[in-house]
């Protein structure tokens, strides 16, 4: 009882071999998903590596946008300063000439009496180093 019969033997052969032929193609179509799947993580790492890196160029223009916000607002802030001097000095200087006024009026006004009258006053002849002409 050990061997089969002769006529049964060509056909545990043909299943054999049947069977042979299966277990290779499934071996070749497991080799098949391992490449693509290598490949796939070859990618997968590639994607993650530049996500990495537009993350950190975004983080970068973010922190340069927020520079570029606080010079914005310090220059605002500058020019208002700059500004509010300016008024300020616009409006000293206003009244500095307009108190300077007061004084060349009067001293318009004491020089006219006198002029081109040829009298001098008594405090004018008595004055040091006075010529006594006028």
């Amino acid at each position: 009882m050990g061997q089969p019969p002769p006529a049964l033997m060509p056909r545990v052969f043909l299943q054999v071999e049947l069977k042979s032929q299966e277990a290779q193609s499934l071996q070749q179509q497991q080799d098949q998903y391992l490449g693509h799947l290598q490949q796939y993580v070859v990618t997968y790492q590639q994607l993650i590596s530049e996500e990495e890196e537009l993350h950190n160029q975004l983080l970068l223009q973010t922190q340069l946008v927020d520079r570029l916000q606080q010079q914005k607002a310090q220059s605002k802030a500058v020019a208002k300063m700059g500004c509010q001097e300016l008024r300020e000095t616009q409006e000293l200087l206003e009244a500095i000439s307009q108190q300077n006024q007061q004084p060349q009026a009067q001293l318009s006004l004491m020089a006219l009496p006198g002029e081109g009258t040829g009298d001098c006053s008594q405090e004018e002849e008595r004055a040091p180093g006075g010529s006594g002409n006028c």
